[in-house]
């Protein structure tokens, strides 16, 4: 999670009703989720939901990569 520069006019946070509240924090990596400051452990919780869904292996990995 990064925090939005002073300069950058922050965009819809993503956890609050449409278009009520300016994120002031985005997530790492390519942000399609912002939050604001009320919102930022929400954040943090998507973040690590979305690490742990591209751990796990999938069939076609198990069987390309495992066999290895």
């Amino acid at each position: 999670m990064k925090k939005l520069k002073a300069n950058q006019l922050g965009p819809w946070c993503s956890f609050c009703a449409p278009k009520t509240e300016r994120a002031v924090y985005r997530e790492n990596g390519f942000a399609s989720t912002f939050a604001c400051s009320e919102h930022k452990s929400d954040l943090a919780q998507h973040e690590k939901r979305e690490a742990e869904q591209e751990q796990r292996l999938t069939e076609a990995d198990y069987q390309t990569w495992m066999r290895v």
